[in-house]
């Protein structure tokens, strides 16, 4: 197998809790070329290295994991920890059941590799990584590679492609890795701003479905509204929009009241539809506004069409799909 050279440069995490499968996978990355290798056995050591690390590429192993690897990917790629939410992650697995593999493919990772795999198997999907990579989408709670088929895309989603600094160091471009960090700010910064775009949308379509057809926003509780309220806010804050905060702070009052018996009125409905529009535009400074409200009517006929024919059974699902 012919190797590439300039994979000695890219940094590489890679985590296992099993000696012979970290000595295994360690030794076929060190034939593919790379060198810079730094391998951990300890998730809560994984953990420290995702959270505080800055590398190109990272492997890891979920067997043992406790389900710890999904649920520390998809903060990495929300932004929550770590350093850069765009570097390529690769997560092996023994388990090919079906549940398990879709709690790594919706946390966002790049690609799965289920084992036992040979050193050319690894090598094609880093191969991947660098010359093919998927551009990434923002939707309710996802971000990373677009998998929708071609039927399922529409305008609602868009797509963008991150930074990816294993390519820039791959194929030597000096200039993309001395600006790589600000490639990746500019691309958190999009990211951020959609995420809090879709919480919006999200508290405002389910609003609507509660006022213009109640028999089937039955199904949303005050619950799930006022939690999107609290994360709408937890995401603004710090962002420096104070108009934006304040007004999410409000939405969070309005909730909470919603929250009590007989609390879900048509004035607080219609009171929480303003106010997480109103955070939104604060934020993206009017921006974006006329995108954000004709969607609303579309994304509430097509939710209530998916919730009407599954018997109302995860709102939550398919609000997050449908944004």
């Amino acid at each position: 197998m012919r190797k590439v050279r300039k994979f000695q440069d890219a940094r590489v995490l890679l985590f296992d809790t099993e000696p012979t499968n970290l000595r295994v996978t360690r030794a076929a990355l060190f034939e593919i070329g790379f060198r810079e290798i730094e391998s951990v056995q300890n998730f809560k050591d994984f953990s420290k290295h995702v959270s505080h690390g800055n590398y190109d590429l990272i492997i890891a192993e979920v067997h043992n994991a406790g389900g710890g690897v999904a649920d520390l990917m998809r903060k990495l790629r929300t932004g929550d920890i770590g350093v850069n939410p765009f570097v390529v992650t690769i997560t092996t697995s023994w388990d090919r059941q079906t549940e398990s593999v879709r709690q790594l493919v919706d946390a966002g990772v790049d690609d799965l590799l289920l084992r036992p795999f040979s050193t050319r198997d690894l090598a094609a999907r880093v191969h991947a990584a660098v010359t093919a990579r998927k551009g990434f989408v923002v939707t309710g709670e996802y971000v990373g590679p677009d998998r929708r088929g071609k039927n399922d895309r529409d305008n609602s989603a868009e797509l963008f492609h991150p930074p990816n600094t294993l390519k820039s160091v791959v194929h030597g471009e000096a200039e993309g890795v001395v600006d790589h960090n600000e490639a990746i700010e500019e691309a958190r910064q999009k990211m951020s701003r959609e995420r809090i775009r879709t919480l919006a949308m999200r508290i405002i379509v389910a609003v609507e479905l509660k006022l213009d057809d109640p028999e089937t926003g039955a199904s949303i509780n005050a619950e799930e509204i006022d939690g999107l309220a609290r994360e709408l806010r937890r995401r603004l804050r710090g962002l420096g929009a104070p108009d934006a905060v304040e007004l999410s702070s409000a939405l969070v009052e309005i909730t909470t009241e919603a929250l009590e018996p007989d609390g879900e009125t048509e004035q607080r409905l219609r009171l929480i539809r303003e106010l997480a529009l109103g955070a939104f535009t604060a934020y993206a400074d009017g921006d974006d506004l006329e995108r954000t409200t004709g969607e609303v009517d579309r994304t509430v006929s097509v939710l209530r069409e998916k919730l009407q024919e599954q018997s109302l059974r995860d709102w939550r699902r398919e609000l997050t799909g449908a944004i």
